[in-house]
């Protein structure tokens, strides 16, 4: 009798060692000779958490497989139902089940002692098991909880990043400093501590000195981030500051010493939510204060005294009186205006903020702007779709990061294409030309797939892949440009996926990385520039110097002369 082919699916977490990849892959691989099964393919999540199926790569992938129907085995083999996943509803791990059984493919639990054959006993037995994987979490959760609290009574700190002018120090399980952890570095032992010390005497005194500038100065939050950007000064990322960094600084009690716990919750990955104050834990001199209590009271009257809850209409009339002033509104205007309200709240609060500007009688300039940009979208999105449907099961949109901002097309073997659109613009001489913004984050390693649009920018014109774009300025492409030249143009959807192994295959360097900011020269077209003045500048000098003896040779012209600078 001929084995059935089957896909094995591993997933391991942090939670119990007993549940490593290597003892899976063994308990299977036993199931798998008892009952005339062979492996042939494995899916695997490692380190990845069972309470949802949103960074699981590995089941993602499967159910894509099984469901788009190109897969070759007919079972899939889970160490038990636990792995499967700890979903916190016990019919999402039944639903996922239910896709590939009607598919055609049964899911087999080989550590479980029932068969997954729908025998009512069996069955019965299964969603208990779902409910008891999904309760182990719970507990878990509460168990890690009760620990936080306790080490936050204790004073010790329980939080990702210091912050600004503040940095973490190891304790020991003897209570003894051992070392300070820097950027990234986390605890190795669980008995070990974390304690906020000071920082750098620089940041220490930044930090003051926006204590200084808001109490003393008067000064708005926007007006102390614009000054330390006019200094130099980097945030804790080592950027810019913009107000709601400069705002953290200074509602933040531990600046004073006080450590404050469980002003927010996030449990079992369910949405953030504030709690109430009666819920905090307060911990008054947990460690060395930066700022004095009297100071950091100060700031916060101050706080208050400038927050209000106004109306719609209040709001309204507040970009009224701006543009009676100015005679225009623009985000920018906003925030340098004093006792106004920024754009994140006339975004919350009218949906957009050309909304807000249409509603107080401004047809904002950046209307067009705005649509022309939702257009790109629309066009980018409309094309991903038609390759995902193309070519069903191979590739998928995956978005990076934990906001939908820029998503990119994923093929089947891992391999990520950037979807990067150009509007077309005319130009009087050179016809047709298309526009390429600057490189979003991290699409400067990944294979490109270039959309140009057509005049009217509503559909697109051409399709390149080429290898990565590294522009770091905005880049004007004609037709015969020369990376259009490196790359391979689609005339037809159904070669997309070949393109792109052809493209990594080559192995060419990313483009546009050796070029220079907007306005610059390099130090060659420099020395060609002045070497070019210098001989303009030794013909007109002997033209004049004829003339002037009348023993000229050259006849010039009226438009040449024109062009000779004349002497003061």
């Amino acid at each position: 009798m001929d084995d059935t082919l089957a896909a094995q699916y591993l997933r391991v977490s942090t939670e119990r060692q007993e549940y490593s990849l290597r003892c899976q892959i063994a308990r299977i691989a036993t199931y798998a000779l008892e009952h005339n099964f062979t492996v042939c393919q494995s899916y695997v999540d490692e380190a990845k958490s069972g309470l949802e199926i949103k960074h699981r790569k590995g089941l993602s992938q499967l159910l894509r497989d099984v469901v788009g129907g190109k897969q070759p085995y007919r079972a899939i083999l889970v160490y038990d139902v636990s792995r499967w996943g700890r979903f916190q509803d016990p019919d999402e791990a039944a639903a996922y089940e239910f896709l590939c059984k009607a598919a055609g493919v049964q899911v087999h639990y080989c550590a479980e002692p029932f068969q997954n054959d729908g025998y009512l006993p069996h069955v019965i037995l299964k969603s208990l098991k779902r409910v008891m994987a999904g309760e182990y979490s719970r507990e878990l959760s509460e168990k890690v909880f009760a620990a936080q609290i306790r080490a936050a009574r204790d004073g010790f700190w329980v939080g990702a990043a210091s912050g600004y002018g503040l940095r973490r120090m190891l304790i020991s399980a003897d209570r003894i400093p051992t070392r300070q952890l820097e950027a990234g570095e986390w605890k190795s032992v669980s008995n070990e501590r974390i304690k906020l010390i000071p920082g750098p005497e620089a940041e220490v005194h930044w930090v003051q000195e926006i204590y200084r500038m808001y109490i003393i100065d008067k000064r708005s939050m926007q007006d102390i981030a614009d000054e330390l950007n006019r200094l130099r000064v980097p945030n804790a990322q080592g950027r810019r500051w913009n107000a709601p960094g400069i705002r953290q600084i200074i509602i933040n009690p531990k600046y004073m010493g006080t450590f404050v716990f469980n002003r927010r919750s996030y449990k079992l990955n369910s949405p953030r939510k504030n709690n109430p104050e009666a819920q905090w834990i307060i911990i008054p001199n947990a460690y060395p204060a930066i700022i004095d209590p009297p100071t950091f009271e100060a700031a916060q009257e101050i706080v208050r005294s400038r927050t209000r809850t106004l109306s719609n209409e209040q709001l309204l009339a507040g970009l009224r009186s701006i543009l009676q002033a100015k005679g225009r509104l623009s985000g920018p205007l906003l925030r340098d205006m004093p006792n106004t309200a920024g754009k994140n709240v006339y975004t919350s609060r009218f949906g957009s903020l050309t909304r807000a500007f249409e509603l107080a009688g401004y047809d904002s300039a950046e209307k067009l702007t705005i649509l022309h940009r939702m257009q790109f979208q629309n066009v980018r999105t409309e094309l991903m779709n038609c390759i995902v449907r193309e070519f069903r099961g191979e590739v998928s949109i995956q978005t990076r990061g934990l906001y939908p901002r820029r998503n990119c097309l994923r093929l089947k073997n891992g391999t990520r294409v950037a979807v990067r659109t150009c509007s077309c613009r005319v130009n009087k001489y050179k016809g047709p030309t298309w526009v390429l913004p600057e490189v979003c984050w991290r699409e400067d390693r990944m294979v490109t797939l270039l959309v140009a649009l057509n005049v009217g920018n509503t559909s697109a014109e051409f399709l390149y892949v080429v290898p990565p774009i590294a522009n770091r300025r905005e880049v004007r492409l004609s037709r015969n440009h020369s990376w259009f030249n490196e790359g391979i143009r689609l005339n037809r959807l159904s070669s997309f996926c070949d393109s792109v192994r052809r493209i990594l295959d080559q192995g060419k360097r990313p483009l546009g990385r050796g070029r220079t900011e907007k306005g610059w020269l390099s130090d060659e077209a420099l020395a060609a520039v002045r070497e070019a003045t210098r001989r303009r500048w030794d013909v007109i000098n002997k033209a004049r110097s004829r003339e002037k003896n009348g023993r000229s040779d050259i006849q010039l012209s009226t438009a040449q002369r024109s062009r000779i600078p004349q002497q003061t």
